[in-house]
């Protein structure tokens, strides 16, 4: 069914926004706040963009990248100074147990910052890394660990929700509205999935 004409005009007006500068000022705030204290992963973003401006909205990738190394050097820098205010603070962050520092910490001294890669696929949040770095790296080392390892998983979300979007728009005429319920449906199964996993463990 085709939407009022004039709802189109305002579909095309977010859409823009996020898709250019406004939506890079997100991805920025979002990198940086889920490097932090933010528990919903900046790839939620990246692959909403991804559905209607695919593949243009490569630059929220960087930015996100960008805000992650942010949050990453800030809570480095707290960890390095007051490790123990620092893991009490990302322990207080929902879903997060201690017992994902402990692997952090064994992945960090067994694997060295290749951990921090493999973290980032197998779901244990960055900002653990962030925190237990210091005590087997400096500075310079973990960030530099950290570009690539944010730019695999997000560059995973972002094209594959991409593609496919791409693939049932061209092939199947599915209008902006319902390739966005999809993109809904899939992130509230896989959190829910996820968190039930970390509560029911």
């Amino acid at each position: 069914m085709t939407p009022p004409t004039d709802s189109v005009p305002l579909q095309i007006a977010w859409q823009r926004q996020l898709a250019g500068s406004t939506g890079m000022i997100f991805a920025f705030a979002w990198g940086l706040a889920e490097a932090t204290f933010f528990f919903i992963i900046p790839d939620v973003l990246l692959s909403f963009v991804a559905m209607f401006a695919w593949p243009r909205s490569w630059r929220h990738i960087l930015v996100a990248i960008t805000g992650a190394l942010v949050g990453g050097a800030l809570l480095f820098h707290w960890a390095t100074a007051d490790p123990v205010q620092a893991r009490q603070a990302i322990l207080r962050v929902p879903f997060i147990r201690e017992s994902m520092l402990m692997k952090v910490d064994d992945g960090l001294r067994n694997q060295g910052l290749p951990a921090i890669f493999f973290g980032s696929l197998s779901g244990i949040p960055y900002k653990l890394y962030a925190v237990e770095a210091p005590k087997f790296c400096r500075p310079g080392e973990f960030l530099l660990a950290t570009a690539p390892a944010r730019a695999v998983r997000f560059l995973l979300a972002w094209f594959g929700f991409g593609a496919l979007a791409n693939w049932l728009r061209n092939r199947r005429g599915w209008q902006t509205v319902r390739l966005l319920r999809v993109h809904a449906a899939i992130w509230i199964v896989c959190y829910g999935f996820y968190w039930g996993r970390i509560a029911f463990g």
